[in-house]
């Protein structure tokens, strides 16, 4: 099963799936505005790219590039074909087209007080059997703590802070401001 990628655009016969996924797939609370996720993608820095297999949609991911450090702002796989291997693809992937690169990204903070701990502990054990390493980097953002991932766990948080997130929410910052880092 290989997997093949084509950019997410409104003329993408799939479009109306991957939005439905991005609206299932995340909390609203962590959704960005679909308009500006599309408006970005328009840029270099930003990729929004749909993986098949075959025919079959079996995720996405919107990733912004630059400064050798690549933040996966999300990576939805078709609730369809979970645990079938696809998010190790499609990490896999992202490893093989950006190998010079440092891929990282941002978990809910596996809290056992959380009210969905269970879901948050299996999410960091699959970002860590696919080579993640957790740094000691917490942030914010709103009520909800977050933990940095990376393939270099010695990744420093201000090239994601200052420069992947300034580039992204200008010129309207008030619309996405980056998460406030706690250590």
């Amino acid at each position: 099963m290989s997997l093949t990628t084509i950019a997410v655009t409104k003329r993408l016969a799939d479009y109306p799936a991957i939005r439905a996924l991005y609206q299932r797939a995340f909390p609203r609370a962590e959704q960005v505005p679909w308009f500006w996720l599309l408006f970005k993608a328009k840029r270099s820095r930003a990729h929004f790219v749909a993986y098949y297999d075959g025919e079959d949609l079996v995720g996405f991911t919107y990733l912004i590039v630059g400064h050798n450090v690549n933040y996966l702002m999300y990576l939805a796989v078709n609730d369809q074909v979970r645990s079938k291997g696809y998010g190790t693809q499609i990490l896999t992937h992202l490893k093989a087209t950006y190998p010079a690169q440092t891929l990282v990204l941002e978990i809910e903070h596996p809290d056992p007080k959380a009210t969905n701990a269970k879901q948050r502990f299996a999410r960091l054990q699959f970002y860590l059997k696919n080579h993640f390493h957790q740094t000691p980097h917490l942030a914010a953002d709103g009520p909800v703590t977050y933990q940095l991932l990376a393939t270099d766990p010695k990744v420093d948080p201000a090239v994601i802070y200052r420069h992947h997130f300034r580039w992204f929410a200008w010129p309207l910052g008030w619309l996405y401001p980056a998460p406030k880092q706690i250590k």
